[in-house]
């Protein structure tokens, strides 16, 4: 602290006296010890406080490693909360759906609650960062895409996607369940 930020400090009407700068200088060096205190101290004395600052010290990592245990496990157990929010609400429109079904509405309106569940399946997926793996037009790639069976057929190039059996889906540009597709294969020649 420099004297003019002590005359500031002070209620004194700003003056300083030699006994206040003695204070502050003294509580500093209590803080840490100079090297004539350590060599006044008996070699026991030395050790003891040693060994007090390594027991400090290693409790404070066993405390540091503990916190950090129990975040990581607050992480897994409530990092899908807000996904599985999202889908409680796609529960309920398919359970809306099957009520309508046994009340014998009109097909029609059954067909259109489901398309805006199938909406709402898909909006939740986004929100989420889950994205579909486009196959419409594609090339077979077996990082995204798991072939079920291939077909001969001139009209495409062969590992062409022919039939989409089932969705694939990727979460950060990475595979979460590859789509299961039917593949073109060259004509075998007679």
């Amino acid at each position: 602290m420099t004297k003019k930020e002590i005359k500031e400090d002070n209620p004194k009407n700003g003056a300083v006296s030699d006994q206040d700068s003695e204070n502050d200088i003294n509580s500093e060096e209590k803080l840490v010890e100079s090297p004539d205190e350590q060599a006044e101290k008996s070699p026991e004395d030395l050790i003891k406080d040693l060994e007090d600052q390594l027991l400090r010290a290693k409790a404070e990592v066993q405390n540091v490693r503990r916190i950090a245990a129990q975040e990581v496990t607050r992480a897994r157990l409530y990092g899908i909360e807000s996904l599985a929010q999202e889908f409680l609400s796609v529960g309920d429109n398919i359970d809306r759906a099957i009520a309508s079904c046994e009340n014998g509405e009109d097909i029609n309106n059954i067909k259109e609650g489901l398309e805006l569940t199938m909406k709402a399946y898909e909006s939740s997926l986004k929100s989420s960062g889950i994205e579909p793996i486009e196959c419409d037009g594609k090339s077979f790639d077996p990082e995204k895409h798991e072939a079920l069976s291939m077909v001969e057929d001139d009209g495409m190039e062969p590992n062409s996607i022919i039939e989409v059996i089932q969705k694939g889906y990727s979460i950060l540009d990475r595979t979460l369940r590859p789509s299961k597709v039917i593949v073109s294969k060259k004509p075998e020649e007679k």
